[in-house]
């Protein structure tokens, strides 16, 4: 890792992305983006605390599983949806 000196920590134009450091923990790019990745993270020690911060909190694949629509409340939606769009948007009572 570099030096903590202060002023320079910060995000550069060089610097991967937020995303980009996500699919790097969760190791989903390919080897030669991966090594590049962690030589930058080496010299880097904006992006290695921001892998660290990151690595702190589950991935949003993790966070969004959610249970399926019962069938009743999705027939509900799809009304409700519809109406809104013979409303053109509008709904009833509303200025």
């Amino acid at each position: 890792m570099g030096s903590l000196s202060g002023g320079d920590f910060e995000k550069k134009r060089h610097c991967p992305s937020s995303e980009a450091l996500v699919f790097y923990r969760q190791r989903y790019l390919p080897d030669g983006q991966m090594s590049q990745l962690a030589s930058h993270l080496a010299a880097c020690d904006f992006c290695a605390a921001e892998l660290e911060l990151l690595s702190r909190f589950p991935s949003t694949k993790e966070l969004c599983d959610s249970p399926k629509m019962p069938p009743h409340l999705r027939a509900l939606a799809e009304s409700v949806l519809r109406m809104d769009r013979r409303n053109n948007g509008f709904t009833a009572g509303c200025s």
